[in-house]
């Protein structure tokens, strides 16, 4: 059984996902491409902000900021072992108020993983899971986004790497997370 995690939600998250048996998937644009756009419409819906990404051959790299929509207190949750009960403790969860639903970063993962099996149509390519972090200081938000930034030069990957669609960043929103 997985253990549930628990995050801050006023914080963004760098996550890291994988395709299975390190496949170099996104060598080919086109996959690029649909990736892409899945990101964003995925996040759309589930009410993440895109603030950047990375799509490296064979996996991809996502900052996600800070929702517009309201995040979820979850007090009585049966299945959160609390080891202070008088702390706030929060999932990472946005309400959408057309659906009445909560949205964990899992399931944000969980769609941009299986919209693009989906659209694609060549069977499972992903690991079934993936690497989350808490960015909760400027500090460490700038080295992230330096480390997106410069990840297709260091690993020595060709300049197309280093533009749309394979790499984005919303440097607006990015300066005023903190």
């Amino acid at each position: 059984m997985t253990q549930r995690r628990i995050y801050q939600d006023e914080y963004p998250y760098f996550v890291t996902f994988n395709t299975l048996g390190g496949e170099p998937w996104f060598e080919e644009e086109k996959y690029a491409e649909l990736l892409a756009r899945i990101i964003f419409e995925t996040g759309e819906m589930k009410g993440y902000k895109i603030l950047s990404y990375q799509i490296m051959p064979n996996h991809v790299h996502l900052l996600v900021g800070k929702r517009t929509l309201e995040s979820v207190r979850l007090e009585d949750d049966k299945n959160v072992n609390s080891i202070d009960n008088s702390a706030e403790r929060t999932f990472s969860k946005v309400r959408d108020p057309k659906k009445q639903r909560t949205h964990a970063i899992s399931d944000l993962m969980q769609s941009i993983k299986g919209n693009f099996s989906y659209k694609h149509k060549l069977g499972l390519i992903w690991q079934s899971r993936f690497h989350t972090r808490i960015v909760n200081t400027p500090k460490y938000l700038a080295t992230i986004t330096k480390y997106i930034q410069e990840n297709p030069v260091k690993e020595g990957l060709s300049k197309m790497y280093s533009k749309s669609p394979y790499q984005f960043f919303d440097w607006y929103k990015i300066q005023n997370l903190f």
